[in-house]
């Protein structure tokens, strides 16, 4: 499996907290500014891969209202010919896996990734009230176990009791992912002032001891990216190769590899609450349990440190969009194209995204 594939193009657009246009239209100029950024035009595109649920299981669940399925956006982007498509369920890297399973058996040979958010004005999809919550969520939302992070909170309270973390320490994730979302012209919060730590002692709860600023932002956009085999990729302007990927094991993803976590010149880890990059650094092994509290510490993690996190803003920074601002960092990184944000001599690039009990891990690396 090894280098036998690559992404080969990025693509976004614009990111609101709110916005007045439809999923369907963020999608589509997303996806043909992916296919511009590698060299390609549609007429090449045969695959294409999603994940088009909404956030819970009380959105209204509509196609081209505030989801997009593989069938809608084949005729939407006027695919001619399609090969392959699907939706999958899962984030962000579980569409690169996907992707790269169908090229590696040849099914198709370009395939295009999309991932759309809509945040309406009238309407919180994030989580539902207890009173009109629908499917699974009518029996944990009562409760305060949903979405937006109530067991997040329990799993928090129970490391800062066993592992002695403090909120100033998870401050420190807060803080660098405002600090790096100035860098990214697509963040959301680009442009506002630091995150003080006053200000985030302050914040109100969400659910105790996560704060407001322990949550990434509900957003409206659309972000994508293009993949092919590593042969067709030599032809087309610049790629970033999969060298490896796995699922909730670092040891699994680093040994395909061939390298270890020290390899790693930058990470892009999911951090729709901040608490998660504790977990995920601890996980993959760049730290021992019940460490990561104190490695994120003293500029480890901020650009310019010894490994740098979520260069673009991550979640935190840039919005929600599940995962698909750290897949389009990580291929910049790797392909050296991340302008004022470019950590200097990655070799490789490591993406996680992806909930505790379920997340994908991806390397990638410049060289073919």
């Amino acid at each position: 499996m090894p280098r036998q594939v690559a992404i080969v193009g990025v693509g976004g657009s614009p990111i609101a907290r709110h916005g007045d246009r439809s999923i369907t239209d963020l999608a589509i100029e997303a996806a043909t500014a992916a296919i511009a950024d590698a060299g390609l035009t549609v007429a090449d595109i045969d695959g294409y891969v999603g994940s088009p649920g909404a956030p819970n299981p009380s959105a209204t669940h509509a196609d081209g209202l505030d989801e997009i399925s593989c069938r809608f956006m084949a005729a939407a982007l006027g695919l001619r010919d399609p090969r392959w498509y699907s939706d999958v369920e899962g984030m962000a890297t579980a569409m690169v896996v996907a992707a790269t399973q169908a090229l590696i058996a040849g099914t198709c040979r370009y395939v295009v990734g999309v991932r759309a958010l809509y945040n309406p004005r009238d309407r919180r999809y994030s989580e539902s009230r207890a009173d009109v919550a629908a499917g699974p969520e009518q029996f944990s939302i009562p409760y305060g176990l949903g979405a937006a992070g109530g067991r997040f909170a329990i799993w928090l309270q129970r490391y800062m009791h066993d592992h002695g973390a403090t909120r100033d320490e998870l401050y420190e994730i807060a803080r660098i992912a405002r600090d790096n979302a100035q860098r990214n012209p697509l963040a959301v919060w680009r442009g506002t002032k630091p995150l003080e730590r006053e200000q985030y002692r302050d914040a109100r709860w969400i659910y105790e001891p996560m704060c407001l600023y322990d949550a990434d932002m509900p957003v409206t956009g659309a972000a994508a990216f293009v993949m092919t085999t590593a042969e067709r990729a030599r032809d087309l302007p610049h790629a970033a190769y999969v060298v490896s990927y796995g699922v909730n094991s670092g040891e699994r993803v680093f040994a395909q590899a061939g390298i270890a976590p020290a390899d790693v010149q930058v990470a892009q880890l999911y951090d729709g609450f901040s608490l998660m990059v504790w977990n995920w650094l601890e996980k993959l092994g760049f730290c021992g349990t019940g460490e990561a509290h104190a490695f994120t510490q003293g500029g480890r993690i901020a650009h310019g440190g010894a490994l740098p996190l979520n260069t673009f803003g991550g979640a935190l920074g840039e919005g929600r969009l599940h995962g698909m601002g750290h897949v389009r960092e990580a291929a910049l990184q790797a392909m050296g194209r991340a302008g004022e944000r470019q950590v200097p001599n990655v070799h490789y690039s490591l993406v996680l995204v992806g909930v505790p009990e379920r997340a994908w891990s991806v390397v990638l690396t410049p060289d073919p």
